[in-house]
């Protein structure tokens, strides 16, 4: 630019040079002024090419420049796959960018069991999927769980991703547990929101992550009450996340729409459990509220972490979290209203309680496998374990369903009582442990239910003894 504004100058001034001397020249020559129209018509040619360099000049930067910031962005998404993966004793392996704005978590779950179930006078067909009647013993191994997890960040630490695929026991192939987003507003806001497929935020025991259960399997009272009803929710959630309260407001497709499309919806027909007769779904509305009573958090340090598992093992601070929560999800003249009241107390020095209330209100019009009236089912979650050493463990715990009967034609047993005892040996924590416990089912089960290895046995005794290796990467 100096250079083309230092020629017109130059120019210019030759130009006035030549006029000065041309009207100080006697008029007796006309070729000087032939001369003067000549070296004009010059000038403006020379000014038309470096203009013409000029715009080539800028058009020039202009690529440049748009060549540097595509380079730029290019380099910003390869820059996670130029880094080597790290290992996080905590979380396992991670890949992520130099600048944090990328990242990637993949890890896996493996469940690997034995289990015995010891039934006592199983009527003639009675004994369920697994058939039998009179005494009945059936024991075996099996892969209880295989689960591929891949989580992390993209273009900003707000904006996170969560997708799990599962192929467990009586699945035939790879399928979509969880898939969803969650965007928080910003590094202070306390507010975020979730769209995807998720579990129904209304439980807490259903919403700790499989591996960081204290027993073999949840309860007997959230496979008929809680969480194994309502199962995962299609839709999106609005989160509050901030010093001692939590909160999630979801709306849904209704309780157990797992990967269903937007015209269908889900629920439950004709079976044994709180949420039969309530189907197809139209929509669902779940509200849960989690309020850390005893705990100091800070941004070094968040004690709901210590909240996320039912055990004391590495706790920094001692905490107690009261929970509450319900779902309501609406099926045409059919309703149904889950509820849920729970409260989690732990220490640093490893003692760790649990307990819940669970309820579940069904007002049916119309006959979806379950004739119509108002009926209520109810249950109670009570557990402890304590920490013998850094990684020996033992816990106990009881449950308790009561079904309305009224609903379930021919059912025996409508007060069903699980009591379980066992020990937990952590070779490195939730990420490889090995869990042995034993279940007494004083009056059975009136169904069977295949994820904790509880068989049918309606009205009569069945003992189940578990054994389990976890491997988390």
């Amino acid at each position: 630019m100096l250079r083309f504004t230092g020629t017109i100058v130059l120019s210019a001034a030759m130009l006035a040079w030549t006029a000065v001397a041309t009207a100080e020249a006697p008029a007796t020559h006309p070729s000087s002024a032939e001369f003067l129209q000549q070296k004009i018509t010059d000038l403006e040619q020379r000014i038309d090419r470096l203009q013409c360099g000029q715009a080539s000049q800028a058009d020039f930067n202009a690529a440049a420049q748009q060549v540097l910031r595509d380079a730029q962005a290019h380099e910003d998404f390869m820059s996670i796959a130029s880094l080597p993966p790290s290992y996080d004793p905590s979380i396992g392996f991670l890949l992520r960018s130099a600048d944090g704005k990328f990242s990637l978590h993949p890890s896996a779950l493996l469940q690997f069991r034995n289990e015995t179930a010891i039934r006592q006078r199983i009527p003639a067909g009675g004994g369920g999927e697994a058939g039998g009647s009179g005494s009945d013993i059936q024991n075996g191994f099996e892969i209880a769980r295989v689960r591929l997890i891949f989580d992390g960040n993209l273009f900003s630490p707000n904006l996170t991703y969560y997708l799990q695929l599962q192929d467990d026991f009586g699945e035939s192939s790879f399928s979509l547990l969880d898939a969803y987003v969650l965007c928080r507003v910003s590094d202070q806001s306390p507010l975020a929101l979730k769209a995807g497929e998720f579990k129904d935020p209304v439980w807490h025991e259903q919403n700790l992550n499989q591996a960081k259960q204290l027993t073999v399997e949840r309860t007997l009272a959230n496979a008929l009450l809680g969480g194994g009803q309502t199962g995962h929710v299609q839709g999106v959630v609005l989160i509050y996340d901030q010093q001692a309260l939590r909160g999630q407001l979801a709306v849904h497709d209704g309780y157990d729409s797992i990967n269903t499309p937007f015209f269908d919806a889900g629920g439950r027909g004709a079976e044994v459990g709180a949420g039969a007769g309530v189907t197809p779904t139209r929509f669902g509305i779940t509200a849960r509220a989690e309020y850390l009573a005893i705990g100091d958090r800070s941004p070094q340090f968040n004690p709901f972490s210590e909240y996320d598992d039912f055990t004391a093992l590495g706790n920094k601070q001692n905490i107690l979290v009261l929970g509450t929560g319900a779902d309501y999800s609406q099926s045409g003249g059919n309703n149904i209203l889950f509820h849920t009241l729970d409260a989690q107390y732990e220490t640093t020095g490893g003692l760790a309680l649990y307990g819940a209330y669970l309820g579940v209100y069904r007002h049916i019009n119309h006959f979806q496998g379950v004739d119509p009236g108002c009926y209520y089912d109810c249950g109670a979650i009570a557990q402890a374990a304590y920490l013998l050493s850094s990684c020996f463990e033992v816990f106990a715990r009881y449950d308790y369903t009561h079904l309305d009967d009224r609903a379930l034609a021919g059912i025996v047993a409508d007060n069903i009582h699980e009591i379980t005892v066992g020990v937990n040996y952590y070779f490195h924590g939730h990420q490889a442990k090995a869990t042995l416990d034993a279940s007494w089912l004083p009056n059975g089960c009136p169904t069977d239910v295949e994820g904790a290895g509880i068989l049918q046995d309606d009205g009569h005794p069945e003992l189940l003894i578990r054994a389990q290796f976890q491997l988390a990467i």
